[in-house]
């Protein structure tokens, strides 16, 4: 009886878990780069339960960590010169509290000053780490593959991009950015695409279809905890008869 509830438990605890990374992933649909996220699970071997009756193996999982998909989201044109997408591996540099901060968002805009700034403000950075600022003078800047702008045939800067040899081992920390957390950089292969933004990477008909495998297993598990309890509370008035 106590197996059973502890089972029942610790299910619930997984699939909840497992319910809150679906709906994220559901809830970034629409957010432009957004990596979809998946939870890894191993077998919990160090646990001593057992049943009195075959099967007598009683077996745990547990979450371990997420798992980033770094496939490429779709890019779609959007004709805006300052909205920029990357084919192929990379990240955009931007400004952030404490060093660079990456993000695949490549939807820009130009401040009053003159600063090439993500959607929520945050300074994007050339190859060298330091704010972009450029004057339009009236004309849309061009951006060349390899990110370099020029504005007038002059060149005004160049947009920083960052290749890792791992990107899924990037810590996600919010707003739609990643920390590198010390991982060295390496060259930069892919293709910057100027009036474009790469679309999240999200596939809503699987997340929701998990979505419901997961509530109705939610249910099961939940009806194991209520049976064992009912067990429970009929043991007690017998033994207290």
């Amino acid at each position: 009886m106590d197996n059973a509830l502890l089972l029942g438990l610790q299910t619930q605890r997984v699939l909840q878990r497992r319910m809150d990374v679906a709906a994220n992933n559901l809830a970034n649909v629409a957010t432009a780069g957004f990596k979809a996220d998946a939870l890894v699970m191993e077998e919990a071997n160090r646990t001593t339960a057992h049943a009195d009756a075959d099967p007598r193996d009683i077996r745990f999982v547990r979450d371990v960590t997420l798992m980033r998909d770094m496939r490429q989201g779709p890019i779609a044109m959007t004709g805006n010169p300052l909205d920029v997408a990357i084919e192929g591996d990379g990240f955009f540099m931007v400004e952030g509290p404490n060093g660079p901060l990456f993000t695949r968002d490549g939807a820009f805009t130009l401040t009053g000053d003159g600063r090439l700034v993500t959607g929520d403000g945050r300074a994007v950075l050339n190859s060298g780490g330091t704010p972009i600022v450029f004057d339009p003078q009236g004309e849309s800047p061009v951006i060349g593959r390899d990110g370099v702008i020029r504005v007038a045939g002059v060149e005004a800067g160049q947009i920083g991009v960052a290749s890792f040899a791992a990107p899924g081992a990037l810590s996600k920390v919010g707003d739609n950015l990643w920390d590198a957390q010390g991982q060295a950089q390496g060259e930069f292969e892919g293709i910057v695409v100027q009036g474009a933004i790469e679309g999240s990477n999200v596939r809503p008909v699987i997340e929701l279809t998990r979505l419901i495998e997961i509530s109705r297993a939610y249910q099961s598990a939940a009806k194991i905890v209520s049976g064992a309890d009912e067990l429970r509370k009929s043991a007690i008035e017998r033994l207290g008869r």
